[in-house]
């Protein structure tokens, strides 16, 4: 029989898609978006990063936070309301899906060189609520890196569908003392440990990486001679949406939570106006706000 004359024998089937924007969000729970970021903003925004971090030239912020690198607001720079309400990156999750976003709050994370990997983590506080539980995200990381970044650098690391299903780092993660983490007392935990399933995601300078606040994630080790520096920014990409006990907790109460919106003192009438427009609105309603709950439970599997 010549196999050639018969059409099906050696066809292989067709490999799905690669997935893509909001699909990839959903299902993997980040996505990447090329070139937010244009060579004179990445250069802009490096310099304002380097206005906050002075601090971390202490040798004992660098101990005690070792394995994450450091943990300033954006905030602490004006100028980074630009970023805030930067066009392209809100065009960008419009077209994921998101139809209403409002910042909530903002770090400089930077890691200094040949400092060790950051540990796995999730950043969901509302495991506690059935909206930590839906398929669409209550809350997004946007991550901006200002320099390419790659596994030798300290790129992300993430595990793929960790933010709706259960993996075995949630267990060693359930009741993990933070501090404990980032001064990187036991790095034979399970949380600082390389898993077959994790991807590591590195991008070029402007490249902007979006993430689920339930996926594990995590960053390689820096080995390089040069700081690598990213800013991260939480965002609820659908805040009316949100349940009222939600909702609540994005009201600013002085002395309470420092991560919640706000908008600083002193910063000038424009910015401050332009950033009030950014932020969720206050909430004016009569319900409680949700209690912080770090742990997914049973309804995780």
């Amino acid at each position: 029989m010549d196999v050639m004359n018969e059409p099906h024998a050696s066809r292989m089937p067709e490999p799905p898609p690669p997935l893509t924007g909001r699909d990839r969000l959903l299902s993997d729970g980040y996505t990447v978006v090329p070139g937010v970021l244009d060579l004179d903003e990445v250069r802009r925004y490096r310099a304002l990063a380097r206005r906050i971090l002075a601090p971390q030239q202490d040798r004992e912020y660098q101990e005690k936070h070792v394995a994450i690198g450091s943990l300033f607001d954006l905030l602490r720079e004006p100028g980074f309301v630009d970023l805030i309400g930067h066009p392209r990156a809100l065009a960008a999750l419009r077209r994921l899906g998101c139809d209403e976003p409002r910042y909530l709050h903002g770090i400089v994370f930077n890691k200094l060189p040949r400092t060790p990997r950051t540990f796995w983590h999730q950043d969901c506080i509302n495991w506690n609520h059935p909206v930590a539980y839906e398929p669409d995200p209550h809350e997004l990381i946007l991550i901006y890196y200002l320099v390419d970044t790659t596994p030798h650098n300290g790129c992300l690391r993430v595990i793929p569908g960790s933010h709706r299903r259960r993996h075995a780092l949630h267990a060693p993660l359930r009741g993990a003392n933070i501090p404990d983490l980032e001064r990187m007392r036991d790095p034979s935990s399970p949380v600082f440990q390389s898993y077959p399933d994790e991807v590591s995601l590195p991008v070029k300078a402007g490249d902007l990486i979006v993430v689920d606040v339930r996926l594990l994630h995590a960053t390689h080790a820096n080995d390089s001679g040069e700081e690598r520096t990213a800013l991260s920014l939480w965002y609820a990409p659908s805040c009316s949406a949100l349940p009222e006990c939600v909702r609540a907790r994005y009201t600013l109460r002085a002395g309470v939570d420092d991560r919640l919106p706000y908008v600083p003192p002193g910063l000038p009438d424009d910015g401050a106006a332009r950033l009030r427009a950014l932020l969720p609105p206050a909430y004016e309603g009569s319900v409680a706000p949700l209690p912080w709950h770090t742990d997914p439970d049973e309804r995780l599997r």
